[in-house]
């Protein structure tokens, strides 16, 4: 069933025109439900803190990659994340991980939200309290004594919108700056056993961010890039394309007889070939995407080969890699690329597009950075 044959049904949820970045329009926002939220800065103003530590601390110590917060981080962790629970008490707040620019919240509705309430609403509602905390720690800070919702400083309630107060995400000309970015990031959460790799994914948060900072050259992220007359996006460690020994990995999905590749003796022995020769040196080049390749690049990352990986995905300014893929850039092991354009139109015709392009890359001699949206 379509999208528009579901809202003539009436079959959509309460919250059918999204505001933010990932949204299920399948996915009823009012009922109970895990979610992980990502709200973002506008601007990625660093205003809750700063990373301290470096990715050699041990963890448990005050050396390992933390948030240092600022007095508005504080009251976010200490007041502003409570009152989620006190407004929603049929929300419980799992886990916060808060970083300089952003703020991830995992988040659990146990029972149906109030009549025309939705996820929407508790994102926010909690934005604006952030908000207010903000712009009241700004005054504070111009006035040099504590100076509250001062008349003037603050936008009236009447123009907040809704009763719980919500600060509109675009201003008119003079009133008050936006703290974040308009929208939000949502997950829904739908495994149980996913949680655990949730949790770890906020608790490495610091450390993450350090050692992108720590290592620069080997976590590049350069959104053009020409390889052979192609444009790329790229993430990793842009210095492979210079390796002169590349080999690329490619598998069709079945054998000539009609059985899955990866399930042949033909494959273990091709596979073993490529691995040897990665340890000699050669940089493994592939999509990935039959479950041959797949058995290549995992065996590939977990004996810390090198490896360049081509991807349908794109590349974005704050695009990130998964948490294997995102170590094995930081130690200089991998390079992500992600063509502009690839061509075909169906899965078998961009898989042998991708395919063709890894080709190229193990030719190429001609790599050219663009002078822009690095």
């Amino acid at each position: 069933m379509t999208r528009e044959e579901m809202m003539a049904k009436g079959l959509m949820p309460n919250e059918t025109k999204h505001n933010g970045n990932r949204r299920a329009f399948f996915h009823d926002y009012n009922r109970p439900g895990t979610y992980m939220i990502t709200m973002v800065t506008e601007g990625r103003k660093r205003v809750f803190g700063c990373i301290e530590g470096h990715v050699r601390g041990k963890r448990g110590t005050a050396d390992y990659p933390h948030l240092h917060c600022s007095d508005l981080g504080s009251l976010v962790l200490q007041e502003e994340v409570k009152k989620i629970s006190l407004l929603y008490p049929m929300v419980e707040v799992w886990k916060v991980a808060l970083m300089p620019d952003h703020i991830h919240l995992l988040i659990n509705v146990k029972k149906k939200l109030p009549a025309g309430k939705h996820l929407g609403n508790i994102v926010r509602g909690f934005k604006t309290g952030c908000t207010r905390a903000w712009w009241k720690l700004e005054d504070e800070a111009s006035c040099g004594v504590p100076c509250g919702d001062a008349q003037g400083t603050m936008l009236r309630q009447e123009d907040l919108g809704e009763a719980q107060g919500t600060v509109p995400e675009v201003f008119p000309s003079g009133l008050r700056p936006v703290l974040f970015q308009k929208g939000y990031h949502d997950r829904i959460v739908m495994r149980e056993c996913t949680l655990e790799n949730i949790f770890r994914y906020m608790d490495e948060n610091p450390f993450r961010a350090k050692l992108r900072e720590e290592n620069p050259n080997l976590m590049q992220r350069q959104l053009h890039l020409w390889i052979q007359g192609r444009e790329y996006a790229a993430f990793g460690n842009l210095f492979l394309l210079k390796y002169p020994e590349k080999e690329q990995v490619f598998f069709h999905r079945r054998s000539k007889e009609g059985i899955p590749t990866h399930l042949t003796p033909e494959y273990e022995k091709e596979k073993a070939l490529l691995l040897q020769h990665a340890e000699q040196g050669a940089v493994l080049v592939t999509p990935g995407i039959s479950e041959g390749e797949k058995g290549v690049v995992q065996a590939a990352l977990a004996e810390h080969f090198a490896l360049i990986i081509l991807q349908k995905e794109p590349i974005t300014e704050y695009w990130k890699p998964s948490q294997g893929c995102f170590y094995a850039c930081a130690t200089g092991r991998l390079l992500i690329l992600a063509p502009w354009k690839v061509v075909g139109d169906s899965d078998y015709a961009r898989f042998h597009s991708l395919n063709d392009m890894a080709h190229e890359i193990c030719q190429a001699t001609d790599t050219r950075l663009l002078g822009y949206g690095c």
